[in-house]
């Protein structure tokens, strides 16, 4: 198991069915009853163990735990399952919670003009009326109650609340005493044991049963290999996403040679398979993660990373050595910096010892640590030279091309307007003092944002809009505010929709036993 991180992206600024032990083989693939089941598609699990509850809860992350307290303060029977050791799974590393109408707000006199007026107005138009509204409207309307419900349990916030770095359009973060996510997750946790939830960890949910479509247990993996068998009247799948799956991110278009995952572990797309398995629509491809450029090998947290791979000044290039994006997109929304990156096969920044020099006087070691970086190349990834034509050569590009788009580049800095790609002129910076620096930008994942269909109960739901029933998706498994970019407009709207989500799909639960 991979070490548990406790870095938060604050340092760079989640009734018995069969014997106890046997051969279970029942429904276990997606809408398939018993009846339905042939040697060709059902799988086969070495039960040792079966339990019983009303509710299952699939991962311990933000969603997950308050999924948990929220059936449980309701009087179901939770089972909650984690695949990992430690619980908290990403909620462990998140800051802060959305909200809007808080007592905190009006306690500091921050953010009190806001409403779903100023929200929507910064998502829909940016996502051309493709998100359903009414889910941000349902995450506004409950905010305010969510928080204060998180305050009764336990959760720990400094009282500070603002637009998370500047990097938000409205006033809407409410920080964790230290930004730290344990301060969220920690309390929580104590709250599902107090009220009696059996929590399962290292036992990584493997498939959902069904019975004529609809969904009465699950088979989890136990330490010694065998499998407990729970049944139950419902599942909510908060398993984080996929991020850490590497075939799935490849199947959906991403090279993962040099990409690096600043998540949890765990997060192996456990929730959208069996959610698919089910008969569940996968949108996947129409959803987003939380991302950002890096260079392979460089502590991605360093000052020299963030001063770099921020977009701005730089010139970016891409394997034809052709400049192809105004590289101040992130200016807009920090998204747009991967967006842009992932629009290419390969992607590389250019400056030269000028600018360099210039960025240094803001930040600390900055010459020494690309020189660092440079002697290190830990990817055949990054290069100095004396000229673009060996800047070039060393970076597998063609020289002549690459002279040329510097030439142009260089053109357009003199006239103080970027006729191709608009990029304003106090952002445009000449290539023209020796030597001259080139990285590859790769990519770095927190996780990704969406993926398994759902309805505003959480429900899973088909390709025609039907629920699978007996199955909710939560967190960001089935995050729905977001299409191709998480916008961060909205700062903490994530994790907000993470505890919005959770409760709204325990109390749907709930009401359908």
């Amino acid at each position: 198991m991979k070490e548990w991180k406790g870095i938060s992206r604050r340092d760079f600024l989640k009734g018995a069915a069969a014997g106890a032990v046997g051969v279970a083989a029942v429904g276990v693939l997606g809408g398939c009853s018993p009846s339905e089941s042939n040697s060709d598609e059902a799988k086969s699990y070495n039960v040792s163990e079966t339990k019983s509850a009303d509710i299952v809860v699939v991962g311990s992350g933000a969603s997950g735990i308050c999924a948990t307290v929220q059936a449980a303060e309701l009087g179901a029977q939770v089972i909650l399952l984690e695949s990992n050791s430690v619980l908290g799974g990403n909620g462990i590393l998140t800051e802060g919670m959305f909200a809007i109408g808080s007592s905190l707000q009006k306690a500091s006199g921050v953010g009190t003009y806001i409403t779903f007026r100023e929200v929507i107005a910064t998502e829909q138009e940016f996502f051309n009326y493709r998100v359903n509204a009414l889910f941000w409207k349902d995450l506004v309307e409950n905010s305010a109650d969510n928080l204060e419900w998180l305050i009764k349990n336990g959760v720990k916030f400094s009282g500070v609340v603002d637009n998370y770095y500047g990097l938000g359009k409205i006033e809407v973060f409410h920080w964790f005493v230290d930004g730290s996510g344990k301060n969220f997750i920690e309390p929580m946790v104590a709250k599902a044991e107090e009220l009696g939830v059996t929590i399962l960890t290292k036992t990584p949910a493997a498939d959902l049963i069904l019975d004529n479509g609809k969904v009465v247990g699950i088979y989890a993996k136990k330490d010694d290999d065998s499998y407990l068998q729970i049944n139950c009247k419902a599942v909510i799948l908060a398993t984080g996403g996929y991020a850490n799956n590497t075939e799935m991110m490849e199947a959906r278009g991403y090279d993962m040679t040099y990409a690096i995952n600043q998540g949890n572990p765990g997060h192996n797309g456990d929730g959208l398979r069996m959610a698919t398995d089910a008969g569940g629509a996968d949108v996947s491809l129409q959803r987003c993660f939380l991302r950002e450029p890096y260079s392979y090998g460089i502590h991605f947290f360093g000052t020299m990373t963030q001063a770099i791979h921020r977009g701005g000044p730089f010139l970016w290039v891409n394997e034809n050595a052709e400049r192809y994006t105004n590289e101040d997109c992130g200016a807009f929304t920090p998204g747009n910096n991967s967006n842009a990156v992932h629009t290419q096969n390969k992607s590389f920044l250019i400056f030269d010892q000028s600018l360099l020099d210039k960025l240094a006087q803001n930040v600390e070691n900055l010459v020494e640590d690309v020189e660092e970086a440079v002697a290190k190349c830990p990817g055949d990834n990054i290069y100095k030279a004396d000229s673009v034509e060996e800047l070039a050569q060393k970076a597998g590009l063609d020289p002549e091309a690459l002279v040329a788009t510097v030439n142009r580049y260089n053109q357009l800095c003199r006239q103080g307007l970027d006729e191709d790609f608009n990029k304003a002129p106090e952002k445009m910076h000449e290539l023209a003092t020796a030597p001259y620096y080139i990285f590859r930008q790769d990519l770095s994942f927190w996780t990704s944002i969406g993926g398994i269909h759902t309805n505003r109960k959480m429900e899973v739901i088909n390709e025609a809009g039907v629920p699978i029933p007996g199955l909710y998706a939560v967190g960001t498994d089935g995050c729905e505010l977001y299409r191709e970019t998480y916008t961060m407009n909205v700062p903490a709207s994530c994790n907000g929709n993470n505890c919005n989500s959770g409760r709204t799909a325990a109390k749907n639960a709930v009401a359908s036993l």
